[in-house]
């Protein structure tokens, strides 16, 4: 469950908007490294304002994330690419709601995976993961999932964990679209 936030408000110098964007942008891939910076977003707030929100299950998250190779970046940059320093404002999460963007609800730990009798499910060593499955196309009809799967990578720990969160649909649809059933 998340429970602390922060937010932080960057005001870009004169004609460095863009190279703080870029830092933004990039941001995304030194947090990656932080399994428990649950959710981060680099926002534009107008032309030369910027700002950053995570959430956190916990407060020894929040400060391990302040020591993090973003902070990091941004203390290193500062000087260069902001007007004055940044506004950082801790925050208690009072409500969630995550989703996949799909109309199913995400989880609040990890990715909800769509698995199917027949599918193929690979996860490299980068937490990266990749579905196959030739008999039907899970995005198109809402019913193709027979279980829905919650998977969470600890990249520090090298663990994956993969989890049944819920059957979807009976196994008697797929016989429509197998000829030797």
């Amino acid at each position: 469950m998340l429970k602390s936030g922060l937010f932080v408000r960057l005001e870009a110098k004169p004609g460095k908007e863009g190279e703080l964007e870029t830092l933004l942008r990039n941001g995304v891939e030194m947090v990656q490294d932080e399994p428990r910076t649950t959710a981060w977003f680099a926002l534009r707030l107008g032309r030369s304002t910027f700002g950053i929100f995570d959430a956190f299950p916990d407060e020894q998250s929040r400060q391990e994330h302040l020591s993090g190779r973003l902070a990091a970046a941004l203390k290193e940059k500062a000087p260069d690419l902001l007007a004055s320093p940044p506004s950082i404002e801790n925050a208690d999460v009072l409500g969630v709601k995550l989703s996949n963007g799909n109309g199913r609800r995400a989880t609040p730990n990890g990715e909800r995976v769509p698995m199917q009798v027949g599918s193929e499910l690979r996860i490299r060593n980068t937490g990266e993961i990749s579905l196959a499955n030739p008999e039907v196309l899970l995005a198109e009809p809402a019913y193709a999932a027979d279980a829905m799967l919650s998977y969470q990578f600890d990249k520090s720990a090298g663990t994956h964990v993969i989890r049944l969160l819920e059957p979807v649909a009976p196994h008697e649809h797929m016989k429509e679209h197998r000829t030797n059933d």
